[in-house]
């Protein structure tokens, strides 16, 4: 990957940050956006020791911002890697969630996919070579009560994975990891709202998690970051379409 321009989004943070990391480490040059431009600014500051970096303000769920993403890509030569991370949705039961749950959650999650895919993924086509891989969730395979917003809406996104993949190759290789226990603020909140459920601590709650879990822990976002950076490289070559759990063996679903 050396040379190669990457777009990561979310990249200031959690699993974001750490793909940006594990590019870099591979000789990516890295562009992160994020809403957030105090956290770019640091994020990029921190990761500017491993290569080379630059920042782009930009909120995923605006279609101007996204616009204003690939002109900054395009400045630094165009894109050739596009990895999508975001924040989830609201964790709450589904009596909790309100209609306008239900629409942002499909903004932030399907949308704003869309809109990345349609832009930069035409521009990787016709310069004849990318990669693109979504970061998601294994709630699409398992469901949670206590997510129903993430199960259900992405989904959507798996389906337009595989859409994708047949829509942007030969040049374009279209893939998604899907994270499970991984040890983010997320998911600590998920634990939290858990904990509370069951009148528990949640060190008390982490431990049960832990324990449903074949590797006996959680994951650190950088081993989601080095399997999206093997997506992101030429030894993936012959992957797309695929969407892939990176979760300590805890799915049992065979499909």
């Amino acid at each position: 990957m050396r040379g190669k321009l990457a777009i990561v989004t979310g990249g200031s943070r959690g699993i974001g940050k750490a793909c940006a990391r594990s590019l870099l480490s591979e000789g990516a040059r890295v562009l992160i956006a994020s809403r957030n431009e105090e956290n770019l600014k640091e994020a990029a500051r921190e990761l500017s020791t491993l290569g080379e970096v630059y920042w782009e303000r930009a909120d995923v769920t605006k279609a101007g911002d996204i616009e204003n993403l690939l002109a900054r890509a395009k400045e630094l030569g165009g894109p050739d890697i596009l990895v999508v991370s975001y924040g989830g949705p609201r964790i709450a039961r589904f009596f909790e969630l309100s209609d306008e749950d239900w629409l942002n959650a499909f903004n932030l999650l399907v949308m704003s996919a869309v809109r990345l895919s349609k832009l930069f993924g035409l521009e990787m086509k016709e310069r004849g070579w990318g990669r693109i891989t979504f970061v998601t969730s294994v709630a699409i395979k398992e469901v949670n009560v206590n997510i129903p917003l993430s199960t259900s809406v992405r989904m959507g996104l798996a389906g337009l994975v595989k859409v994708l993949s047949r829509e942007l190759a030969p040049e374009v290789n279209v893939n998604a990891v899907m994270p499970g226990s991984i040890k983010t603020e997320r998911q600590m909140e998920f634990l939290a709202t858990r904990a509370k459920e069951r009148g528990i601590s949640v060190e008390d709650m982490e431990r049960i998690a832990v324990k449903e879990i074949p590797l006996r822990r959680m994951g650190r976002p950088e081993e989601i970051g080095d399997v999206v950076a093997f997506l992101s490289s030429e030894r993936a070559s012959y992957v797309s379409g695929a969407i892939i759990p990176v979760d300590g063996g805890k799915l049992v679903s065979t499909l």
